[in-house]
């Protein structure tokens, strides 16, 4: 029999394991770390010499080979035997897409937009609302500052941004009337996020609020020159430029998106400024130090 029907794993959060709907208890940090390894390898062999390496830090003593092959066997006794394959050189992990919380989260995000692109938007929303949340806490939780962990931790947390501006977009567009308060959190904790300022800036020139709009895009390129030293986005500054003459197209849904695309896809083409459009941002760029 395939036990692997039985299990399901999760990273969103503390690592997490269930078995025919029960918790398991994993066991110590050692063999927490060594399921954890398997997780990130995506199902492929993790050699012997990686895995003492990732959960001993590079100073596995003699006996550590033997702590090793009692934490999988223990582990696979939970498991179950056909979830941690032993191999010649090493170890893998066979799950299915659906039996980790990761994989799940991505297959459900790309449904979801794909149902907003196709113009199901509360469709998709729902499928988006239902991707973020899995998540518990911080993917990897307590493998934050692992080395081995740290580029599948940024590839997780990145993708659920990712989904959450997707998200807010058909919030936006369905008339949600609570993102306002969602962005303007989301902004405070992100301040360097352009996806979230830009959002922002929209949202409350769609609510009456140009003096906000045009506070937000001050504080988030100060924000950034201090942080980074470079510049803003470009789709950002034109947004911002939009907002000062209160062009009308910043009420057509997909504004936000169609300036973001087409302000990268022309950089390189773009005509210069008008006269008019450039006097108008360093008009407003000077009298922010007044």
């Amino acid at each position: 029999m395939d036990t692997r029907a039985t299990v399901e794993l999760g990273v969103l959060g503390a690592l997490r394991a269930r078995a025919t709907g029960v918790e398991v208890d994993i066991g110590p940090p050692q063999r927490r770390t060594v399921l954890a390894v398997l997780i990130c390898g995506a199902s492929q062999v993790i050699p012997t010499g990686r895995l003492l390496d990732c959960v001993w830090d590079d100073a596995a003593s003699p006996s550590a080979i033997g702590s090793l092959h009692t934490h999988v066997s223990r582990l696979r006794k939970e498991l179950g035997p056909d979830v941690i394959v032993r191999h010649p050189y090493g170890y893998a992990l066979q799950l299915r897409p659906d039996q980790l919380d990761a994989d799940v989260f991505s297959s459900w995000v790309r449904r979801g937009r794909s149902s907003v692109a196709k113009g199901q938007l509360r469709c998709g929303r729902d499928l988006l609302v239902a991707a973020l949340s899995l998540w518990r806490g911080r993917a990897y939780d307590e493998f934050q500052h692992a080395w081995w962990a740290r580029d599948e931790i940024v590839r997780l947390h990145t993708e659920r941004l990712d989904a959450l501006e997707a998200r807010l977009d058909a919030d936006v567009e369905l008339g949600d009337t609570d993102v306002l308060g969602e962005l303007e959190a989301l902004v405070v904790e992100h301040p360097l996020h352009d996806g979230f300022c830009g959002r922002l800036m929209i949202a409350l020139y769609r609510s009456g609020c140009q003096s906000d709009a045009l506070s937000s895009a001050r504080r988030h390129r100060r924000n950034v020159v201090e942080a980074t030293g470079l510049a803003q986005a470009p789709w950002l500054t034109a947004i911002e430029l939009r907002i000062l003459r209160h062009d009308r197209c910043l009420m057509i849904p997909q504004r936000l998106q169609d300036d973001k695309k087409s302000t990268s896809e022309k950089q390189a083409t773009d005509k210069p400024r008008t006269s008019d459009e450039g006097q108008d941002h360093r008009d407003h760029v000077r009298e922010e130090h007044m």
